[in-house]
C-alpha cells in the first residue's frame, strides 16, 4: 500500500492510503465468491449461477461490500505498521474507486498525546482530618432523633424562632394573583393551606419566616417577599410579591428519649452499641472524605505539572456524557427542564472544563500505570461488576450483558485503574 502521513496537530494526523489494484481485485473476487454461494438466481440452483451472471447482477453490491471490509482492514494495517496509538474512530474521506484501478481514501485519526510525566512520587499534600470529635457524634445522634421526632400542640404564644407554624397563605404580584404568573407545578409557592413553616432564617422564601415572628394563632399578616434575580422560576425572578398569611396552629418538635427502648426499636441494639455504631460510621465517612480530599490535591498538582494537547473527539464525547450526567442529576433533584434550558450555555461551559480535566487526568494516569506496572486484574473487575449489580438490583449476568452491549466495560476498567493509580500516589505522597 502507498501511505502518506500528514501531521495536522500534535494529536491529529491525516492518513492518505492507496490500495493497489491487485489487492482490490482479490477482495472483489472473494466477495463475488460469497455472493455466488448464497445468491438465488431464477433458472439456477442456489450456488450454481455462473460467476459472470453474479458479477453483472450484483456489481454495485459487490463493490460496496468490498469497500466496507477492505477500507477498515487497510486502516488497521496502517495504524499497526506506523505504531499509531489511535483514540478515535477513523472517519473515511475522499474515497475514490474505479474498476481495474487502485482504491484510495484518506482518514483523520486522533492519537493519544505524547508528553513527559511530571515528578509524581513524593507530591506534597495537606493531611485531611480523620479524627471524630465527641461533639460530632452527639450531632449525628441528634440528627437521628430529629428524624424520629413527633410534633405536639403547644399553648398559644407569639411565634418565635424554631417554632413550627401551620399557616394558610396566598400571594399577589404586580396586581395579579401570583399563581397566574407561575407554572402549575409551582402553584404551591403562590397559595397553600395547612402549610408547615419551620421558623428559621431563609425558610421557604427569603425573609418570609422572619416576618412571621410574633404572630398569634388566628392572626393575619402581610409579608413582603422579593424573589432573587436567579430564582429557579424565571417567571417571578426579581419580582416582588405580597403574601397574606394566616397563622392556624403552632407546633413544637419533641425528640424521642435516647434509651435502650428507642435504639432497640430502631436497630435492635442497646444505647452503647448504638453510640459505637454511630462513631464507626462517622470514622468511615471521615476517612473516605479525607482520602477524597487528599486525592483531589494530588490530581490538582498532577494536572498543573504537565500540559499537552487533548484529542478533540475524546473531549467532545466526555463533554456530552458530562452534560447528560449534570442534566440527569438536576432533574432527579426536581429542577425543571425549562430552567436547565435557560442555563444550557453555563452547563455546557462547566461540562467542557470538567471533561478536559478528566481526559487529561486519564492520559496522565495511564502513563503512570505503565511506568509503575499498575494493572486491573480480572478478579478486581468482576468484584466491581458484582458491586454495581447489587447497587442496581439486577443479576450479575444481566449487568455484564448490559455494559458489554453499550461498551461500558472499558470505562469501568478505566475508573478502577485511575483509583489504583491515585492510591499509589497517595501512598507515596509527602504529608505537610
Amino acid at each position: 500500500m502507498n501511505v502518506t502521513v500528514e501531521e495536522l496537530s500534535p494529536c491529529r494526523k491525516r492518513l492518505k492510503i492507496e490500495i493497489p489494484p491487485n489487492r482490490v481485485n482479490e477482495a472483489i473476487e472473494k466477495v463475488t465468491d460469497d455472493y455466488q454461494k448464497a445468491a438465488h438466481i431464477p433458472g439456477f440452483r442456489p450456488g450454481k449461477a455462473p460467476r459472470t451472471v453474479i458479477a453483472k447482477k450484483f456489481s454495485k453490491d459487490i463493490e460496496s461490500e468490498m469497500q466496507r471490509t477492505l477500507v477498515p482492514e487497510a486502516c488497521r494495517e496502517v495504524i499497526k505498521e506506523k505504531k499509531l496509538n489511535v483514540v478515535s474512530r477513523p472517519e473515511i474521506e475522499d474515497l475514490k474507486f474505479q474498476r481495474g484501478l487502485s482504491l484510495s481514501f484518506s482518514t483523520v485519526v486522533e492519537l493519544a498525546p505524547e508528553f513527559k510525566l511530571p515528578d509524581y512520587k513524593g507530591l506534597s499534600i495537606k493531611k485531611a482530618e480523620r479524627d471524630v470529635k465527641p461533639e460530632e457524634i452527639e450531632m449525628a445522634i441528634t440528627s437521628i432523633l430529629e428524624q424520629h421526632a413527633s410534633f405536639i400542640d403547644v399553648d398559644p404564644h407569639p411565634l418565635v424562632k424554631d417554632d413550627f407554624a401551620v399557616i394558610n397563605f396566598s400571594a399577589v404580584s404586580e396586581g395579579k394573583a401570583l399563581k397566574e404568573l407561575l407554572p402549575p407545578a409551582a402553584a404551591s409557592l403562590a397559595e397553600s393551606h395547612d402549610f408547615w413553616l419551620w421558623v428559621k432564617d431563609e425558610a421557604f422564601l427569603p425573609k418570609f419566616a422572619d416576618q412571621c415572628i410574633g404572630m398569634n394563632v388566628g392572626e393575619r399578616r402581610e409579608v413582603a417577599v422579593e424573589f432573587p434575580a436567579d430564582f429557579r422560576h424565571k417567571e417571578v425572578a426579581g419580582k416582588k410579591a405580597s403574601y397574606t398569611v394566616e397563622l392556624k396552629q403552632i407546633k413544637a418538635r419533641k425528640l424521642p428519649e435516647l434509651n435502650d427502648a428507642f435504639t432497640q426499636e430502631l436497630a435492635k441494639i442497646n444505647v452503647d452499641e448504638f453510640r459505637n455504631r454511630m462513631k464507626e460510621s462517622l470514622v468511615s465517612q471521615k476517612v473516605t472524605q479525607a482520602d477524597q480530599n487528599e486525592k483531589g490535591q494530588l490530581v490538582e498538582k498532577l494536572l498543573q505539572g504537565v500540559n499537552f494537547e487533548l484529542p478533540p473527539t475524546v473531549v467532545a464525547e466526555e463533554t456530552s456524557q458530562t452534560v447528560y450526567d449534570i442534566v440527569a442529576e438536576n432533574q432527579a433533584r426536581g429542577i425543571p427542564v425549562s430552567l436547565l434550558e435557560e442555563k444550557k450555555t453555563e452547563i455546557y461551559s462547566n461540562a467542557t472544563k470538567t471533561a478536559q480535566e478528566r481526559v487529561k487526568l486519564t492520559f496522565v494516569a495511564r502513563k503512570i500505570a505503565d511506568e509503575e506496572k499498575i494493572t486491573v486484574t480480572q478478579d478486581e473487575l468482576v468484584e466491581r461488576l458484582q458491586l454495581l449489580a447489587a447497587q442496581q438490583q439486577m443479576p450479575l449476568e444481566q449487568l455484564v450483558k448490559k455494559v458489554s452491549e453499550n461498551g461500558a466495560i472499558a470505562s469501568i476498567e478505566e475508573r478502577l485503574l485511575l483509583g489504583k493509580v491515585l492510591d499509589f500516589l497517595l501512598k507515596n505522597a509527602k504529608a505537610e
